[in-house]
């Protein structure tokens, strides 16, 4: 979480600055069904992960705050790392092990499948407040555990302009597929009633005063599909 001008900004939240243009290609490799891969044409081993060519992005963490985006490799630490969306830190209840999860709309609870990272419950109060999205409408939720199910991204040679959920066994529509954000299959999901907001603030997070990232090649607004809000 960062704090900037009074507001809370979450860690997952993508800011303008971390945006570069990239180009995209296809590149020959035996190991895929088709033959062929989705690349950068600078490419680097980092770039795949899970099957999949992955956007890049800067993590500079400046520029305006993009609360409808979420940062590709951040949301994937949380969702990783059971991490809290906001403030980094764990995201299970200590007391019932289940997992906070907010949205500014209707999740889609019979799939069970969300891409946005789960939130502490000392955070849910305030990034209530704070969410300009969220404040004017906010659907709160617990689950058991989840796993992963895939990803959320384009097909750029394909004429995608749409984010849309790809399984992880779909490798053959992997091997085209430009990644946004990952894709969790969550268990026993439960509305829950909307938390007050408490009266003293937040305290700062442990990432709120860090520096400037390790600065990673990102993906120009042109090439952006939309936003990931689930």
């Amino acid at each position: 979480m960062v704090i900037a001008a009074q507001a809370v900004v979450p860690y997952v939240t993508a800011f303008s600055e971390e945006n570069v243009a990239v180009n995209l290609t296809v590149i020959r490799d035996t190991w895929s069904l088709s033959g062929w891969r989705l690349s950068y044409t600078d490419p680097v081993a980092s770039d795949w992960n899970m099957g999949v060519l992955w956007a890049r992005q800067k993590t500079l963490r400046r520029g305006s705050v993009q609360y409808d985006e979420m940062h590709t490799l951040r949301q994937r630490e949380c969702m990783l790392g059971r991490l809290c969306q906001v403030c980094q830190g764990p995201a299970s209840d200590p007391g019932t092990g289940r997992l906070a999860w907010v949205f500014h709309a209707e999740p889609p609870a019979v799939s069970g499948r969300l891409s946005k990272p789960p939130i502490c419950r000392n955070c849910l109060p305030e990034a209530i407040t704070a969410c300009p999205y969220l404040r004017r409408e906010a659907h709160v939720y617990t689950s058991g555990d989840y796993h992963v199910w895939g990803v959320k991204g384009v097909s750029p040679f394909g004429g995608e302009t749409v984010l849309r959920d790809v399984p992880q066994n779909d490798l053959h529509t992997l091997e085209s597929t430009l990644a946004r954000a990952l894709v969790v299959h969550v268990s026993d999901l439960r509305r829950e009633p909307i938390p007050r907001q408490p009266s003293n603030r937040l305290s700062r997070p442990k990432h709120a005063d860090a520096g400037v990232g390790r600065d990673e090649p990102g993906v120009s607004s042109a090439r952006r599909a939309g936003g990931l809000a689930s």
